[in-house]
């Protein structure tokens, strides 16, 4: 059966379209046509009284910060803003929204966090087995992709499941120029898993001709139903680590911090590594045109996005502890400190830290035996079935 894996033709479509696009003019005049929005320099602040958020009020292209007021959620009332910016000494989420005009802006959210966070307790510290396993799925897609909007359908028909639960999905952008979600990043984690065309969805880091296809005859639905089968088939083996995180970070620290500690239930070759993933980001120049989908799926935002990684020399990892080989019964640690100059975040408040396990499988080939995502400044404790 014919694959939807036509890179001709997905590049013909890519520079016929951009080909076509019209220029708009830089001299547009600031129009306050649009929604009212109120931005933050910072969704995440320490809670040290000079780390401060800096409010901006836009209506449509205008800044209006100036003849706006910012409200501050107090107990069941808001309070004005003295200032258009904001710290604080008392860790907790702080609600904010502006008025201009008569109209009021959608609320955001300002999290004063205390720093680096400590790994959680172990809820049974003697345990070395029965960890609870997820499985790791990389989607290889592309804003030019012609097919991709059909694999992200599927996604999000799987993602209604609860066995969907147990999959960790990161979407790793490349194959195609003309994607601001590409990066040096998520190009050579497609490189290091032999991922040369989109979309394909690969779970587990295995041999990349395990990728799940899409063919002639699939829909939406088909494609969620294999991605359910192959799924459940890996996870029916027992994970032989369990994994505990913990991520911090501010803007204004400039980095995002992690740290792990990694149960060895089976003695072992393990490595680990961490990647950091934004959702919710919305793609600008949009390619993909599936009128069929488009009435019911967004195709226009994105979530899972790969956006930077700790391990490059290897896409598996560095040897857990350190160690060429793991014994059963230890806990072993693992830390690393991201720069946000590495990496293009749209907004902070949407990343989140996927640490991975792998494990020898054969030989030098390594495949992952566990995997858990953890939100920034927030922590994840072992799990036991």
């Amino acid at each position: 059966m014919k694959k939807y894996w036509n890179l001709l033709l997905c590049s013909f479509l890519l520079v016929f379209t951009a080909a076509c696009s019209g220029n708009s003019s830089e001299d547009e005049p600031e129009s306050e046509t649009g929604e009212l929005l109120l931005i933050s320099s910072a969704a995440y602040i320490e809670n040290n009284g000079t780390d401060q958020a800096v409010f901006t009020v836009m209506k449509g292209k205008k800044d209006v910060t100036a003849e706006a007021k910012i409200y501050q959620k107090k107990g069941s009332s808001y309070d004005i803003l003295p200032s258009t910016s904001f710290s604080s000494k008392t860790q907790g989420d702080y609600s904010f929204f502006a008025s201009y005009n008569n109209e009021k802006s959608p609320t955001i959210i300002v999290m004063v966090t205390s720093g680096m966070l400590a790994l959680p307790e172990d809820p049974q510290p003697s345990k070395f087995e029965g960890f609870k396993r997820r499985a790791l799925a990389v989607q290889a897609t592309s804003l030019g992709c012609v097919y991709c909007p059909l694999m992200i359908a599927a996604l999000t028909e799987y993602a209604k499941l609860e066995d969907s639960k147990s999959t960790v999905l990161v979407a790793a952008h490349g194959i195609m120029s003309g994607d601001d979600m590409i990066s040096e990043y998520s190009t050579g984690v497609l490189q290091a898993l032999s991922l040369k065309a989109a979309p394909a969805l690969l779970f587990n880091m295995r041999p990349s001709s395990e990728a799940l296809e899409l063919y002639a005859s699939d829909t939406q639905f088909t494609v969620a139903t294999r991605i359910q089968t192959t799924a459940n088939d890996l996870l029916k083996a027992e994970a032989n680590t369990g994994i505990s995180a913990a991520v911090s970070g501010t803007e204004a620290s400039g980095s995002v911090k992690v740290t792990a500690a990694v149960k060895v239930g089976k003695t072992g070759k393990y490595r680990i590594c961490a990647w950091v993933v934004e959702d919710n980001i919305y793609a600008t120049g949009q390619l993909n045109n599936y009128p069929t989908l488009e009435t019911t799926y967004d195709f226009k935002h994105h979530s899972n996005v790969l956006r930077c990684v700790s391990s490059t020399s290897s896409v598996t990892g560095v040897n857990l502890g350190g160690k060429t080989e793991c014994q059963s019964g230890e806990t072993l640690k693992f830390s690393y400190e991201f720069s946000l100059k590495d990496m293009t975040v749209a907004n902070l408040a949407n990343a989140r830290v996927v640490f991975i396990v792998t494990q020898s499988e054969n030989g030098s080939r390594y495949t992952v035996d566990n995997v858990v995502s953890c939100g920034l400044n927030s922590q994840v404790k072992f799990e036991y079935k």
